[in-house]
């Protein structure tokens, strides 16, 4: 398996394993427990702030997913994959997982940033795929 295979599948677990936060959130205040098994009709008091900053992060996670999976796995059909691609996976892998801890603990501006990083790595995927295409 390509490391871009890797990193696309890293993605998808990191996607996996986000629910967590939030379920410790909502599992730890009076009655959460039965909140977390029922239907969930109503909101549940007394969550901690950096629980809900945990369901945004793992739905931001989410969001992108298509995207994610769409440059890497065409990237990786086309044998677009190189150096660059590389790179350009690791950096988002990376950002995505600090983007999450940066999320729940609530640092605004970094988090932003670290977005913004992993965004632009998958810019370059894209570039990688464009300048496949032109070369052939």
């Amino acid at each position: 398996m390509t490391a871009d295979l890797w990193i696309w599948l890293s993605l998808a677990l990191l996607t996996e394993l986000l629910p967590v936060p939030p379920l410790v959130a909502r599992g730890s205040v009076p009655g959460g427990m039965r909140w977390i098994f029922n239907n969930r009709d109503s909101l549940l008091a007394g969550v901690a702030s950096w629980g809900g900053r945990a369901i945004r992060a793992r739905a931001n996670l989410a969001d992108n997913t298509a995207m994610y999976t769409a440059a890497i796995g065409i990237t990786h059909v086309t044998g677009a994959t190189n150096g660059a691609t590389l790179v350009a996976g690791i950096v988002p892998l990376t950002a995505r997982m600090l983007h999450a801890m940066v999320y729940i603990v609530g640092i605004p501006y970094l988090r932003t940033a670290v977005f913004a990083v992993g965004q632009f790595a998958m810019f370059v995927y894209v570039w990688q795929i464009i300048a496949h295409f032109m070369a052939h």
